[in-house]
């Protein structure tokens, strides 16, 4: 999928950087572009992988009035960036915003420029506060997502607080295997390197995983797919939904010298029902414990189902059974899915990815607009 990203904010600016960067063997894809805008300089000197000349430097004293945007600002020039790429260059647009944070007012602005410009659905993909970031931001973080979801075509959500416990426990695991501190080099998901990771560096990284796999599944495969899935499909089944989530599970295969007695192993009826047992209890865990968000999915309107690994290792018993479990599980009727099979060189792992759209019920919203709904409205 031919994808640009308006990275706004600290939290924003470091996912869209997250995402455009390089994953694993491949290199950052040609139709894959990102803009970055913060009022924290430092933070855009430190993103590596967005081009200099999409960075986009906001005063602090201008957010309370973005409609008075002075020359000192650069939304002229964001706007230019915007008009520097042609009719047709990409198929959507992706915002990606902290809900917690400043710039977030600076949204409408932002998307009647891009609904201006250009044709694209524009989908947003926000981080709700963990509960430590306190009340105050997460009475904010509920106003700005009722604002959002009346500007785009759908949004995507990540809850910080289920995904910064995910990641301070996977780096005390780590810790606790190797006997060093947490800044020792971590094996960062949809990297083929370990480098120094703090807690939401690695929750970045959790989140450019989903949306690379998601963008990539409608770009030309080297394999050939059992089921195609599109770009088409995809924002067919995430445009005009509302609530998104996206799960997300992995399971490493053996290392390339083992690969040999694997495929003999999968040719056996064991080997199968094995390959087909895995792609279900990843699809579970995709669900219910690697979603972005907790969710009752069995509210929603549409689904989206994609496979990914080494071909042999794709079981088509496995995927059919979780099809048919989705399927009978969402209480709309559209149901789409598809597989992405990649040499054994190219990837060690089987991926399996789910995503609910149109959802009624995202638990940790619902349970927020309880407890500070009435409190918003005071303010």
């Amino acid at each position: 999928m031919r994808l640009l990203m308006l990275g706004l904010g600290t939290a924003g600016s470091k996912i869209a950087d997250a995402i455009i960067r390089p994953s694993g063997s491949s290199a950052r894809c040609s139709d894959l572009h990102a803009i970055a805008v913060d009022n924290d300089p430092d933070v855009l000197e430190h993103l590596h992988h967005i081009e200099e000349e999409a960075k986009f430097y906001f005063p602090k004293d201008d957010i309370e009035a973005p409609e008075l945007l002075t020359t000192r600002f650069t939304i002229d020039e964001v706007k230019a960036k915007l008009k520097s790429f042609d009719v047709g260059t990409h198929e959507a647009i992706l915002v990606c915003a902290g809900l917690g944070g400043g710039l977030i007012s600076l949204v409408p602005h932002l998307v009647a420029i891009i609904r201006e410009t250009m044709f694209e659905p524009v989908f947003a993909l926000v981080t709700i506060p963990a509960e430590e970031e306190g009340e105050t931001r997460l009475i904010r973080a509920m106003k700005n997502l009722q604002m959002i979801r009346s500007l785009v075509d759908g949004v995507i959500i990540f809850d910080n607080q289920l995904w910064l416990d995910k990641a301070r426990g996977e780096l005390t695991d780590t810790t606790m295997q190797r006997g060093t501190g947490i800044s020792d080099k971590f094996w960062l998901p949809g990297t083929s390197e370990k480098e120094s990771v703090e807690p939401y560096d690695l929750v970045n990284r959790h989140i450019a995983r989903r949306i690379r796999l998601l963008i990539n599944a409608g770009e030309v495969q080297r394999g050939v797919p059992q089921t195609v899935l599109d770009t088409r499909e995809i924002l067919n089944t995430i445009t005009g939904m509302s609530f998104i989530t996206i799960g997300l599970a992995e399971e490493e295969l053996p290392d390339m010298g083992r690969m040999g007695l694997l495929k003999q192993r999968n040719d056996t009826r064991v080997g199968r029902h094995e390959r087909a047992a895995r792609i279900v209890k990843l699809a579970e865990r995709a669900v219910f414990r690697e979603i972005s968000a907790y969710c009752d999915f069995s509210t929603a309107k549409k689904a989206l189902i994609l496979l990914s690994g080494p071909e042999d290792e794709l079981s088509m018993k496995g995927y059919m059974a979780v099809r048919k479990w989705i399927d009978e599980s969402i209480d709309g009727f559209e149901m789409r899915s598809g597989d992405i099979p990649v040499s054994p060189r190219d990837a060690n792992r089987v991926s399996v990815l789910i995503v609910f759209s149109g959802l009624r019920t995202v638990t940790r919203v619902q349970d927020l607009y309880e407890r500070f709904g009435q409190k918003e409205n005071t303010r």
